[in-house]
């Protein structure tokens, strides 16, 4: 992996470096990741037929950013 410098967004909008999180911080923002993911997985469409009988976007690309 490079060496370039990632950034978290934290709920009220400030940036923080990851490598200056501390572990419990680390530990909820990868419990944060998981549940926002395994939502996507229940939520969003799984094949071109359920998008169309519902009417959905195609993507749930954004799930992150909920």
């Amino acid at each position: 992996m490079s060496n370039k410098k990632l950034y978290w967004t934290m709920k009220n909008g400030e940036k923080i470096d990851i490598d200056q999180m501390t572990e419990s911080h680390l530990r909820n923002t990868l419990k944060l990741i998981i549940r926002r993911s395994q939502q996507v997985q229940t939520n969003c469409p799984t094949s071109v037929d359920m998008v169309e009988q519902e009417n959905q976007e195609p993507y749930c690309d954004d799930w992150m950013w909920k």
